[in-house]
């Protein structure tokens, strides 16, 4: 089992002094070796742009993947997410093809969001749940609307 005390001094022996950044890399490093079973796990800090992140790989020849870590209640930029992929280099020398967004919430989940070029900015507000069941409700793609409408049928 790893130390979360020794893993967040050695976070801020990197130079970040974000509490909460720290958390989220530390919350990050544990669930990549241990739920995820990755090797070459690293924490690595960008000062000019403010970054933790991790690099890690499933085997040890496999390519490396790039992970940012970010809390629930952090905004999220795609704009600043792309930036990073360029910016970054791997310890292969290569660039990342895509960004993990690994997102920890308060209860100690690990939601990790693979990230591919292209990505393009969603340019209005996304429907609420509600008005979501309500559209499928109107247009009949609801299961229990399907199975109202054949006892009807009977």
């Amino acid at each position: 089992m790893l130390n979360y005390q020794e893993i967040a001094k050695g976070l801020h022996s990197l130079g970040c002094n974000d509490e909460a950044r720290c958390y989220a890399a530390c919350r990050c490093y544990v669930y990549l070796k241990e739920e995820k079973c990755m090797s070459d796990v690293h924490c690595q800090y960008q000062k000019e742009l403010e970054l933790l992140y991790l690099i890690a790989r499933k085997e040890p020849e496999a390519a490396y993947h790039l992970f940012i870590p970010s809390l629930t209640t952090d905004t999220l930029d795609l704009v600043r997410l792309k930036h990073y992929r360029d910016i970054i280099t791997l310890p292969d020398g290569g660039k990342p093809d895509s960004v993990v967004l690994a997102i920890c919430d308060p209860s100690s989940t690990v939601l990790l969001y693979r990230m591919t070029a292209n990505l393009k900015e969603i340019g209005r507000k996304l429907p609420s749940k509600g008005k979501l069941l309500r559209l499928k409700a109107n247009t009949g793609c609801d299961k229990g609307n399907q199975r109202r409408n054949l006892n009807q049928v009977k």
